[in-house]
C-alpha cells in the first residue's frame, strides 16, 4: 500500500474537489472524530484486542479509502503475472487459446446509436501478500437489471442490484436515509463506510445499481535499470528514477524505512517482491490526480433524471463502473463510467507485461465520458449487467478483456426478455437464482460421454443424470459436477502445465470458466489431446474420490452444502479463541462463481465461499416505500451488538426487509432514535 501511494493520489484528488464536496467530507470526518473524542475508553473491541487507539479521520482518508475499494475492483496486474508465468511453459499462441474472448451476450443488446461509431518468483511473492480483508483480490463481481413498465405489472421500471464482493463481518456496506431538511439530499440506500453519501439506492426521482465494469486500468512495464538501479532507459535515453521515503511505524518495534521507486510508468511494485528477475512498475489510473469520486457521488445522489444522472457520472472515474437505471417517469438506462486508458499498442490486449524502454505500449490518455458505452429506453425494454461484455464488435474502443463468463448474464436475460406483469417477488427469485447451465451441461456430457465407466461410477452417473442443473445444498449432483469440473481443468492443462503453474491459471478470474466451455463445446480441441472420453471418466473418478475422502462411502452426505459452506467472517475470527466472538457460521449454501445468486470461492479456499452479494437491493419506482434490502450479517459493526448478525438468517434465505423512504413510512418503521445536538 505504501508503494502504491495512495495516500498521495488521495491528497491530490482533494485539490480537484468543488467546495461543496470538500465541505461534506470534512464534516463527514468531524463526525467521526467526536465519536473518537467521547468513546475514549469504550473504542469498539478490535481497538481493545490489537491495543490501538485510532487517529483522527481526515477527508483525504475518506478520499484513500475510495481508493482502496478501486484498488480491489481493478487489480488485473495480478492476471498479468500469472501469464507471463504461463509463457515460461506455452507459446502465445497456446497461452492466448486458455484465454479466451468473450463469447457474449452484451449488455446493450442493439446498436446504440449514442456510440461513436514475468517470472515465476514474482508471481508467488504477489499471490502470497498479506490480505487482511480481501482488498487484493480482483474476483469481485456483481448483478444489476433494470426492466420498464412493458415488463412490470405497476407499469413502472424495477431494479435490482447486488453487488459480488469479498465479505467480511462487520459487512462492508451498511445502509443509509439520507434526508436534509433544505431538501438537497433525499436519498437512501448502500453506502460504504469512509465516504459519504449513497452509492447503490434511490433518491425521489431515479434509482440506480451498479456491477464492476472490468475495465483493464492497469498495466505492468517491465522497466530497464542501470547497474546502479538508478536511472532507467526509455527511448534511447536515461532518466533518473523518482523516489520517496516512507515510514511504517511497527507496534512494539523499530519503525521500518521504505524508499519507494517511481517511473514515470508508476511504482516499481517488484520492490515489494523478493526474488523478482524483473523490474515492473504499474500503470494505474487509480494513481492519476484528479479523480473526484467523492464528488461524482454526492451529484449523484442529488439528480433528478437521465441528464443529471449522466452528468454526475462524467467524474465517476475509478473505479470503472456499469450503471443501470430507472426514473419515475418511466425511463430506463445503462452507463458506463471510469477512465479507460487509450494504448498506444495493444497486440497482446493487455494481458500479459509490455516493454517499458520502447515507447511502443504506451498510455495517450482516457477516454472521454461520452465515448463510453451508453443507452437509455432500449428496444427490449431492460438491461442486465452481469460483468458481460458492455457492447458487442461495432463499438470502437478497447476496455477490457476480463470480461466474466456469460451464464448470469445469460440466465437473467432469460428470464426477462420475454417476461410480463414482473413483481418485486419476481426479482427476488431471480437474485435466489442457483441454476447453472455450465454444470448442467459438464454433467450431460459426463453422463453420454465418459469412458470408461466402472460400476463404483455408476451411481454417480445416475446421479448427474436426473439432475437439473439447480446448484441447490442439498444436491448430490451439484457437488458431482462441481468438482468434476475443476478436476476436467486440471488434467487438460496439466498435459503441458507443471502443477504450480496450473494452480497459478486456476486463480485467474472467469477464464477458466471461459477455457472450460471451450472445451465442452468442441470434441476435437487441442488441450483434449484425443483423450476426451478418458479424461472425463478420469475427472469423475477423482471427484467421486474426493468427496469419499472428504464425506464417507454414504453417497447422500456428498452434498454441495456439506462441501460449499459460507462463514461471516470478521479478520479476528481467523484466531481460534477469537473465533466465535467475532464470526458467525459456517453454513450449508449453494451456488457457484457462475450463479446469480452467487456461491463463488477462489481456487485456494476448498471449495468454500467467500465472494457474494455483499448487499442485495430491490427498488420500486411505483412505490419507493415498498423497496426492500438486505445485509450479508448486519448493520451493527459491534459483536455483541443485537444488530451484528440478525440479518445473516434472511440474507442466507434471500429474504428482504423494507426500506423505508418517506418520512411516515420512515417514523413508521423506527425502533430507536439518536439525535445530535450542537
Amino acid at each position: 500500500m505504501r508503494v502504491l501511494g495512495l495516500s498521495q493520489s488521495a491528497e491530490a484528488d482533494w485539490k480537484s474537489l468543488d467546495s461543496t464536496t470538500q465541505a461534506a467530507l470534512e464534516a463527514y470526518a468531524a463526525g467521526v472524530n467526536a465519536f473518537l473524542l467521547q468513546a475514549k475508553g469504550r473504542l469498539p473491541l478490535e481497538f481493545k484486542i490489537l491495543g490501538i487507539t485510532p487517529e483522527e479521520w481526515t477527508p483525504v482518508d475518506s478520499l484513500a479509502f475510495g481508493k482502496l475499494v478501486a484498488w480491489g475492483l481493478s487489480a488485473n496486474y495480478r492476471d498479468e503475472l500469472i501469464v507471463a508465468q504461463l509463457m515460461e511453459s506455452l507459446s502465445w499462441p497456446e497461452t492466448r487459446s486458455i484465454l479466451p474472448d468473450y463469447p457474449g451476450p452484451d449488455v446493450i443488446l442493439e446498436a446504440n446509436a449514442a456510440l461513436h461509431s514475468s517470472s515465476e518468483s514474482a508471481l508467488q511473492s504477489a499471490l502470497l501478500l498479506p490480505s487482511f480483508s480481501g482488498w487484493e483480490r480482483p474476483d469481485q463481481g456483481s448483478n444489476a437489471w433494470v426492466v420498464g413498465g412493458s415488463h412490470t405489472a405497476s407499469g413502472k421500471p424495477l431494479l435490482a442490484g447486488d453487488p459480488h464482493q469479498t465479505m467480511t463481518m462487520p459487512s462492508l456496506w451498511y445502509e443509509v436515509g439520507l434526508h436534509s431538511n433544505e431538501g438537497s439530499y433525499h436519498v437512501v440506500g448502500g453506502s460504504l463506510p469512509g465516504l459519504p453519501g449513497v452509492e447503490i439506492g434511490h433518491n425521489e426521482q431515479i434509482a440506480w445499481a451498479v456491477t464492476n465494469a472490468r475495465l483493464d486500468v492497469q498495466d505492468l512495464f517491465v522497466e530497464s535499470l542501470d547497474a546502479a538501479g538508478e536511472q532507467y532507459r526509455f527511448q534511447g535515453a536515461w532518466r533518473p528514477l523518482q523516489k520517496r521515503k516512507e515510514i511504517i511505524h511497527v507496534k512494539g518495534g523499530e519503525a521500518v524505512e521504505l524508499t519507494v521507486r517511481t517511473t514515470h510508468h508508476g511504482p516499481l511494485l517488484s520492490d515489494t517482491m523478493p526474488g523478482s528477475s524483473q523490474t515492473l512498475a504499474l500503470r494505474w489510473t487509480g494513481l492519476d490526480q484528479g479523480r473526484p469520486l467523492a464528488q461524482s457521488i454526492l451529484q449523484l445522489d442529488r439528480a433528478a433524471n437521465w441528464q443529471e444522472f449522466r452528468a454526475a457520472l462524467a467524474r465517476w472515474q475509478l473505479p470503472g463502473m456499469n450503471f443501470v437505471y430507472a426514473d419515475r417517469s418511466g425511463n430506463i438506462g445503462f452507463q458506463v463510467t471510469g477512465a479507460a486508458p487509450i494504448r498506444a499498442n495493444n497486440e497482446a490486449f493487455s494481458l500479459r507485461p509490455v516493454d517499458g524502454a520502447s515507447g511502443r505500449y504506451e498510455w495517450k490518455g482516457v477516454l472521454a465520458a461520452d465515448q463510453l458505452p451508453s443507452a437509455i429506453n432500449p428496444r427490449q425494454d431492460f438491461f442486465a449487467s452481469a460483468n458481460n461484455r458492455q457492447a458487442g464488435a461495432n463499438y470502437p474502443h478497447f476496455l477490457s478483456h476480463y470480461f466474466q463468463p456469460p451464464d448470469r448474464a445469460v440466465e437473467i436475460t432469460r428470464q426477462l426478455r420475454n417476461s410480463r406483469q414482473l413483481t418485486r417477488s419476481d426479482f427476488a427469485r431471480l437474485q435466489a437464482n442457483w441454476r447453472c447451465e455450465t454444470n448442467l451441461r459438464v454433467a450431460r456430457i459426463l453422463v453420454r460421454e465418459a469412458a470408461p465407466i466402472d460400476a463404483q461410477l455408476q451411481p454417480a452417473i445416475a446421479a448427474l443424470q436426473q439432475w437439473d442443473g439447480d446448484m441447490q445444498p442439498d444436491s448430490v449432483a451439484a457437488s458431482l459436477s462441481e468438482l468434476s469440473m475443476m478436476h476436467i481443468l486440471k488434467l487438460t492443462l496439466g498435459r503441458k502445465l507443471d502443477a504450480p503453474k496450473t494452480e497459478a491459471y486456476m486463480q485467474l478470474s472467469g477464464y477458466p470458466y471461459l477455457f472450460l466451455r471451450e472445451l465442452l463445446d468442441r470434441p476435437e480441441h487441442p488441450w483434449w489431446d484425443k483423450q476426451r472420453p478418458q479424461i472425463l471418466a478420469q475427472a469423475l473418478q477423482a471427484a467421486t474420490r474426493e468427496l469419499r475422502q472428504k464425506f464417507g462411502e454414504d453417497e447422500s452426505n456428498w452434498t454441495w452444502g456439506a462441501v460449499h459452506t459460507y462463514t461471516f467472517s470478521h479478520p479476528l475470527g481467523k484466531v481460534a479463541l477469537l473465533r466465535p466472538i467475532f464470526n458467525r457460521g459456517p453454513y450449508p449454501t449453494g451456488g457457484n462463481w457462475n450463479t446469480v445468486n452467487s456461491g463463488a470461492y477462489t481456487w485456494d479456499n476448498d471449495y468454500a465461499m467467500n465472494i457474494g452479494p455483499a448487499y442485495r437491493i430491490i427498488s420500486d419506482p411505483s412505490d419507493w416505500d415498498a423497496s426492500m434490502s438486505v445485509l450479508p450479517g448486519g448493520q451493527s459493526g459491534h459483536p455483541f451488538d443485537s444488530h451484528y448478525d440478525d440479518q445473516a438468517r434472511s440474507w442466507l434465505k434471500v429474504e428482504y426487509h423494507s426500506l423505508p423512504f418517506t418520512p411516515e413510512a420512515i417514523e413508521r418503521a423506527s425502533a430507536d432514535q439518536l439525535e445530535l445536538q450542537p
